[in-house]
């Protein structure tokens, strides 16, 4: 019986990179001494957003291509690259209202869902959350005072780690989260002389 070779495995072909990816790149190298901002947000998921600042910034309100943005860029003079940085500034400035917007909605769903519970003076919200908190001490307590049954480490570990969680967001129910604490301290230290 006569062996055959092995056939060659197909080359690996790369795919080729975006052709819009890559003007916004070339956009980017462009802008980046006086918009290094936006030309970092070119690369990424904010790319719309920021491709469409400096379509603003270079031709007002006016719709043109990425393809004539990327020829005016080409030639950077002075007064384009103030123009970038103020679009810069309007950026972050949107940025910022758009996060700020995010986070009073996520109040709003907290204090909706706070609120609906005293409305309805449901207890299962309560019980559940109990539930959570002490089967997430229990399990805690369990895998430190005994031993954890061979071949079950792997998911004791994942049941701990769903638990916490839950824990967690049981926590920030009752007593609200500390993300904007955080940013306000943030914030109050980077204004700081």
């Amino acid at each position: 019986m006569k062996k055959t070779p092995p056939k060659p495995s197909p080359t690996r072909k790369t795919p080729k990179e975006n052709p819009q990816k890559q003007r916004r790149r070339r956009i980017g190298r462009a802008i980046v001494e006086a918009a290094p901002g936006i030309a970092e947000a070119l690369g990424g998921p904010l790319a719309g957003a920021a491709i469409e600042a400096v379509k603003k910034a270079i031709f007002g309100e006016k719709q043109v291509s990425e393809e004539i943005v990327e020829k005016a860029v080409e030639k950077m003079s002075p007064s384009l690259a103030l123009k970038l940085a103020e679009a810069e500034a309007e950026f972050y400035q949107n940025l910022w209202q758009a996060q700020e917007r995010a986070e009073e909605i996520a109040a709003a769903d907290r204090a909706n869902a706070r609120q609906r519970q005293l409305d309805m003076d449901d207890k299962m919200p309560k019980i559940l959350g109990a539930s959570i908190v002490v089967g997430f001490f229990l399990v805690l307590a369990f895998m430190f005072l005994l031993p954890i049954p061979s071949g079950y480490e792997t998911e004791f570990s994942i049941l701990l780690g769903a638990l916490a969680t839950m824990t967690a967001a049981v926590v920030n129910f009752y007593f609200g989260s500390s993300a904007g604490s955080r940013e306000k301290t943030r914030l109050f230290l980077d204004k700081r002389p």
